[in-house]
């Protein structure tokens, strides 16, 4: 692969960004629902009939429509029921993040299963937190949770020997990516990430809160976000789900905690919850 190539003294973000031709794009029944759901007025036949055209994607929505996440009365058994149930919006981040967990798929040689639980988590994380703390739309939290560390992939598949190296010092427990990243390129999972989401047309939000998820109180204009994002993404480190383990965080003492006014009693039903979810959604993945 020629992005594996470039010399260090040349390589940046943007050129890295550039030349990523590993991932599959945005699927293309994605992009018109997004389309179409910029119209107030959008019509819900339409976006029906484009999820129905993708029968894993439609599979994948169904499942995770019935899942504990939304633990409706009655099981949802049609694309048409769920958008008549949920609504467009809903449908449409549900159907992004499905889109997102396409890629992470595609990761054969990441140490798949840690990168994926990881992901998963995190997002279940972030959909929780967020209704804690009134985020007005936890399915956005939800997407952004998942696409977090989309990243990681991404310097993996373009850069696979000193990632690699990467990989196997995080997993020795001597640091972690976002450090090592900074070290040895300049930039971290959390820049590359912000970009694929610029590249997919996703909201500047989720750009963002990608971006900062690692320093969320630095946030320019969606520091509640970046401040949820990086919160799941530390329950999921103190969990010990992932590469990255640390089971004595003090996660109270964060920042993203204080700033999010969410203290020890508050953590720690949330850490409840998000383990019934995840353990509840286990079979999503698929």
């Amino acid at each position: 692969m020629a992005s594996a190539q470039i010399d260090h003294e040349q390589l940046n973000l943007s050129s890295l960004i550039a030349t990523v031709k590993d991932l599959p794009p945005m699927p293309t029944v994605v992009m018109k629902v997004m389309e179409i759901t910029q119209d107030p007025d959008a019509s819900v036949s339409k976006v029906q009939l484009l999820i129905s055209q993708d029968q894993a994607l439609s599979a994948k929505i169904l499942r995770i429509v019935n899942s504990a996440m939304y633990s409706l009365r009655r099981e949802v058994s049609t694309v048409s029921h769920a958008v008549a149930v949920l609504g467009i919006e809903t449908v449409k981040s549900v159907i992004m993040a499905a889109s997102v967990e396409r890629v992470f798929q595609t990761a054969k040689d990441l140490g798949t299963k840690l990168l994926a639980d990881h992901s998963w988590g995190t997002a279940v994380a972030a959909r929780t937190i967020a209704r804690r703390v009134r985020y007005p739309n936890v399915e956005e939290a939800l997407i952004c949770g998942l696409m977090h560390d989309i990243g990681k992939p991404v310097l993996l598949q373009n850069l696979k020997t000193r990632y690699t190296e990467i990989i196997s010092q995080v997993y020795a427990g001597n640091s972690n990516f976002h450090q090592l990243e900074l070290l040895a390129f300049g930039f971290s999972h959390a820049h590359v990430g912000a970009l694929m989401a610029r590249k997919w047309n996703f909201p500047a939000q989720l750009a963002e809160a990608v971006a900062y998820h690692h320093s969320p109180i630095s946030a320019p204009t969606h520091k509640q976000l970046a401040c949820v994002i990086n919160l799941a993404n530390l329950f999921m480190i103190s969990m010990g789900i992932g590469f990255e383990k640390n089971k004595g965080l003090v996660l109270e003492k964060q920042a993203s905690a204080e700033y999010l006014k969410l203290n020890e009693p508050a953590l720690v039903a949330l850490s409840s919850e998000i383990k019934s979810v995840i353990q509840a959604t286990a079979n999503l993945r698929r």
